[in-house]
């Protein structure tokens, strides 16, 4: 199996979590002489009272997924500091014998930023075109001492890092 990578928007988070990059802000800077430019984007990112942040560096590796994780007590959010990648996730479930429903691959490019629902499988972003990418994460605090969920699946799957 393979898994086609598509853009990072509304529809491909659908049913695991929202972009918060607002569309076609990519790339697209204030004007010279404007000051500023404020969007809200999410109102409430639903990450509780203590959340804690961290840095985490993708290293460039095989388009291979074999595992997964979720986070039972938090949503994530992710924002593409260095790089574009490809990030692996599934909607919300119980794993049955190694196997994930829905898993699919989405394109995130360098100031980008979304959020995973709680409960959402995903992995360690792969880094496109042979360049680390670096993203920080935000969660609920102490998340990666009590809420690491795994899967192991039982088929790996390759993955489209074009």
């Amino acid at each position: 199996m393979e898994l086609k990578t598509v853009e990072l928007n509304g529809a491909s988070m659908e049913g695991i979590g929202r972009a918060l990059t607002p569309i076609g802000k990519i790339g697209s800077l204030i004007a010279a002489g404007e000051g500023f430019s404020y969007d809200v984007i999410d109102g409430d990112l639903g990450l509780g009272n203590s959340p804690s942040a961290g840095c985490l560096d993708c290293g460039v590796r095989e388009g291979m997924l074999a595992k997964m994780e979720r986070h039972l007590k938090t949503p994530e959010l992710l924002f593409a500091m260095e790089g574009d990648s490809v990030l692996c996730v599934a909607p919300p479930q119980e794993a049955v014998k190694g196997k994930l429903r829905g898993i699919r691959a989405i394109r995130v490019r360098k100031g980008q930023a979304l959020i995973l629902d709680t409960g959402t499988w995903h992995w360690i972003p792969f880094p496109e075109v042979g360049v680390p990418s670096r993203f920080l994460v935000v969660f609920r605090s102490k998340t990666g001492a009590d809420d690491l969920n795994f899967c192991d699946l039982v088929e790996p799957i390759s993955v489209e890092l074009t």
